[in-house]
This record gives C-alpha cells, structure tokens and sequence, in this order.
C-alpha cells in the first residue's frame, strides 16, 4: 500500500463541500429548515477520533519495539491500516460536507436556526479532521522501518 497523499484527502474535501451545499439546500428548500447536525455522529466522530489515537500509540510501540507477541499479528496491523486509510477519506469527506452546510448557514445567520446550525457544522468539521489526523498519524504508525533507519548494524 501507497502512504495517503494529502492531496488526495484535500480533493475529497473539496468535491464534497458543493455535494453538501446541495443537499443542505435540498432540504432547507423542501422543509424550511437547515438541516440537523445529529449530536450522536459528532460524539462518534469524536470517539472515533480517540480510539485512532490510542491505536496509532500501541502500533508505534509495537513496531519500534519489535515485539512479535501474540498481541498485535501483523496482519492485524494490516487491517488497522485498512481501517486508518478509509477513516482518512470518510473524515475529509465528512468535513467537506459540513462545510457546505456551513456555508448555506452563514445566509441564515440572522435566524437561532442558522446560528445553531453553523455552530453545529463547524463542530463537525472540527471533529472530522480530528479523525482525519488521527487517522494519518495511525496510518504512519503502521509504517515498518528498515533496519537502516533504526541505526542497527547487523
């Protein structure tokens, strides 16, 4: 596997922002109302963030120290970096969206409902690219190092 370029996440975000804006602008011109951030999703974005950070912690570990326990098998560390690469793309896709929604909402601003909703996406965005982060640091922890950049002489 190629290391995730942050252009490719970058272009993701961008494609999704008018792909948000047009979904938020679907629903608030057929109901009214700006779309509604779930408070769940932000908590599981949030949790998500977390668990990639204490993962990327115990792989780095695993790999600087070398230890082949029974604990991580390197095909579990194959399916982590399966799982950091998808988490990269789902978070930059997933702000790019709240940051359409954002963008409808600034129209609104006058309103309680576009001021909620643009405090709501930009909490998202913010979570989003938390995961994003975490993600690319696990992803990186997954990295092997050769025996040359360890400075081992055998």
């Amino acid at each position: 596997m190629q290391k995730t370029k942050l252009s490719a996440l970058a272009w993701t975000a961008l494609i999704a922002v008018p792909i948000g804006w047009s979904i938020s602008r679907l629903v608030h011109n057929s109901t009214g109302a700006l779309p509604l951030v779930p408070a769940v999703l932000l908590i599981f974005i949030a949790i998500l963030a977390v668990m990639m950070f204490i993962g990327a912690r115990l792989v780095r570990g695993w790999i600087e120290e070398r230890r082949y326990d029974r604990y991580f098998h390197p095909l579990r560390v194959a399916r982590i970096l399966a799982l950091a690469k998808a988490s990269e793309f789902f978070g930059a896709a997933l702000a790019g969206g709240y940051v359409g929604l954002a963008v409808l909402s600034v129209d609104h601003l006058g309103s309680p409902m576009g001021r909620d909703a643009l405090v709501r996406a930009a909490l998202m965005v913010g979570a989003a690219l938390a995961a994003t982060v975490t993600a690319m640091a696990l992803e990186h922890a997954c990295l092997v190092p050769s025996d040359d950049d360890r400075g081992t002489d055998t």
